[in-house]
């Protein structure tokens, strides 16, 4: 079983790997629609260096939000994933990119790792977690928008 670590963090010395990851991807094609279609829509997602990290921005909005999937099953962690999101309208929590190493997707030899979808939770649980965001959209492979609901309030013991 593969360790998956996600992290907002990203420092400079995986920009190599990060741009092979996101732009150079041999699995972009199983997607290109909607991504043209999201970069028609939010801009091309450029990467910035800060303080010794990486960051994403996109012209329209400026700064994403970004969170790194690691497997820290190698030394050094491997970088494995990326997901870009961003508070598009009050209500609404936007995820503009995800991209995953090819050996971690749902074809590859590490898919059980669940990179994608590890990425998503953690995405979900920050959404619940700001003020105002009632719906988490995801624009590809297929735009889903999701309704997102606190978890309930626990019982509690006394009178």
């Amino acid at each position: 079983m593969r360790k998956i670590r996600v992290s907002s963090v990203l420092p400079v010395s995986y920009r190599n790997e990060l741009e092979r990851i996101v732009f150079f991807n041999q699995e972009q094609n199983l997607v290109a629609t909607p991504l043209v279609d999201s970069v028609h829509r939010y801009g091309v997602p450029t990467i910035v260096e800060e303080n010794g990290c990486v960051r994403f921005s996109v012209r329209a909005f400026g700064r994403l939000q970004s969170l790194y999937a690691f497997d820290d099953m190698t030394a050094p962690a491997r970088l494995v994933g990326v997901a870009m999101f961003l508070r598009d309208a009050p209500p609404s929590m936007v995820v503009l990119h995800l991209a995953a190493h090819e050996d971690y997707t749902a074809r590859g030899k590490w898919a059980h790792a669940s990179v994608v979808v590890q990425l998503l939770a953690a995405i979900r649980s920050a959404s619940l977690r700001t003020r105002g965001i009632e719906t988490l959209t995801i624009l590809y492979p297929h735009e889903i928008r999701l309704r997102l609901h606190p978890p309930a309030p626990s019982a509690s013991g006394g009178d």
